[in-house]
């Protein structure tokens, strides 16, 4: 029997922008509820939402979806999504799905709070 991973995500606010932490999987069982949380806070009309993902150990096609529904709303709406501590690799299925591009991607809470995205690595 596999041991099914953990999935978790907490919001807070840092530096005037709200943040939704990502914990565990973003897979198919997972993905509709990172979706509802961030249709939630988008529904409050943020200027940005920033994603933490440093602790995101995996991430599917439905969990991509909800990330890129979530920065067409944004989009739509004025607001910018901003992708932080973006782990190896989540980044790697960012670039293979040609996304990395789409996505502002941050270091860190304090770069994305300060608007400044890190360039796609060479290559």
């Amino acid at each position: 029997m596999t041991e099914r991973v953990g999935f978790d995500l907490a919001r807070m606010e840092y530096g005037g922008h709200p943040v939704v932490f990502v914990y565990g999987e973003i897979d198919v069982l997972t993905a509709p509820r990172l979706h509802e949380t961030l249709h939630e806070v988008i529904a409050e009309s943020p200027s940005s939402l920033l994603v933490d993902l440093a602790n995101v150990t995996f991430i599917d096609s439905t969990g991509l979806g909800a990330l890129v529904v979530a920065h067409r709303h944004l989009e739509e709406r004025g607001g910018r999504l901003r992708l932080v501590s973006v782990p190896p690799a989540v980044a790697q299925v960012l670039e293979v799905t040609g996304l990395t591009n789409r996505f502002e991607v941050y270091p860190d809470m304090d770069a994305a709070g300060g608007g400044q995205p890190t360039p796609p690595p060479a290559g």
